[in-house]
């Protein structure tokens, strides 16, 4: 049961972290046609996308732990005997987690301060601030829910963070 619901919020940000690309791409599109056809421009085209890019980074963080494509340094872990193995696993996870559970914190308390504050951007289409990074803590409380239930598996000797991919021990 806890493995279904890692991969359905692994599987669930991985999607948005896809419509959240393809909005980007059809924007910047867009942002092109106005400024060759027409000469005119929306000037928060580098505004948007950045708000993108860092909501796609951690919606998209648990599809890349699950494929292997989050920076490890595998060259211990393929000499290890699987209990050593399942222990580094686990170290790593743990990490992780306390890694995103302090920016997390840190995005929230901003989130807060500015939404208590009325704060809204500085830009040519004012946005409550609280607002641009909320798909950036969706990701990061997704990765850490992901983390957390791939650390119980993990201790329980269930599944394996393997190299290429998990695996189901």
């Amino acid at each position: 049961m806890l493995l279904r619901a890692a991969d359905f919020i692994a599987r669930t940000t991985a999607y948005l972290a896809g419509l959240v690309l393809i909005a980007i791409t059809v924007y910047t599109l867009v942002e092109i046609v106005l400024r060759g056809a027409f000469g005119i421009s929306s000037n928060v085209l580098v505004e948007f996308v950045g708000y993108g890019l860092a909501a796609m980074t951690f919606l998209g963080a648990s599809q890349t732990m699950r494929a292997g494509g989050l920076i490890r340094i595998n060259v211990l872990l393929q000499f290890a005997p699987p209990g050593l193995r399942r222990i580094l696993d686990a170290f790593c996870l743990a990490c992780g987690i306390a890694i995103v559970v302090f920016g997390s914190y840190f995005v929230w308390f901003d989130m807060q301060r500015a939404y208590e504050r009325g704060y809204e951007t500085d830009s040519v289409v004012p946005l409550p601030l609280w607002l641009p990074p909320l798909g950036l803590l969706v990701g990061m409380v997704a990765f850490v829910l992901d983390m957390a239930i791939q650390l119980v598996m993990v201790l329980a000797g269930k599944v394996r963070l393997a190299d290429e991919s998990m695996e189901t021990v």
